[in-house]
């Protein structure tokens, strides 16, 4: 008798860890971001985190678009750097720094992507030659002529935090953008974006989609 209670003790023991699992699990924290409900608060963009080739850029695409697309306050920058050098405030932590600076919402962002890589390769096409044909007769007159391509491959990834200080809900997703041009001789001189112009482009496209879904 002793062992058929334990069995079945255990088996009540099982099944209540198993429906409390299943509940906290339905019941699982919203994680990504939900920008209609900062409407009105104060936000402070604490930083960005990446390559210095990429901050600067995606910092200025950032603050545009938050000044665009937002509905929220966009704290100024020398706010936020008055409040990290405070004398005794600890410059490391982000929402600490957004506090003093009087926000409401701690934002940051962290560059996971930030490329423009560049290939070069060649085609061909069909080609309509009179001269061949006048030397050679008409069934040479169809000729294969090779033309060099290039093409660059643009890639950003930024993910962003946003922290409501008041209950230290942090919600979090990445603003991404993709885009290959090509650029065929044939069709006139070879010319590619400049690099640094395609990534701005892109990292103010990545943000753009980045308000616009999660408005």
């Amino acid at each position: 008798m002793q062992v058929k209670f334990a069995k079945s003790a255990f088996t009540a023991i099982a099944l209540a860890i198993s429906l409390t699992a299943a509940g906290c699990s339905s019941a699982k924290k919203k994680t990504v971001p939900e920008l209609n409900k900062l409407e009105g608060k104060k936000v402070a963009l604490i930083e960005v985190q990446g390559e210095e080739s990429s901050r600067k850029i995606v910092e200025v695409a950032l603050v545009n678009q938050l000044i665009k697309n937002g509905t929220f306050i966009l704290l100024p920058k020398q706010d936020v750097d008055a409040a990290r050098v405070a004398v005794d405030q600890d410059s490391t932590d982000w929402k600490g720094v957004a506090k003093r600076a009087g926000a409401e919402v701690a934002l940051r962002a962290r560059v996971l992507k930030f490329s423009a890589d560049t290939s070069e390769g060649y085609s061909s096409e069909i080609v309509d030659d009179s001269q061949m044909a006048e030397e050679r007769g008409e069934s040479a007159r169809k000729v294969e002529q090779l033309y060099k391509v290039k093409a660059i491959k643009g890639d950003v990834q930024v993910e962003l935090q946003f922290a409501t200080l008041a209950d230290d809900d942090i919600r979090y997703a990445v603003a991404e953008a993709q885009e290959t041009v090509k650029a065929e001789g044939n069709k006139g001189g070879i010319h590619l974006p400049p690099k640094l112009g395609f990534l701005e482009k892109l990292t103010n496209e990545a943000f753009a989609r980045f308000f616009h879904k999660y408005n």
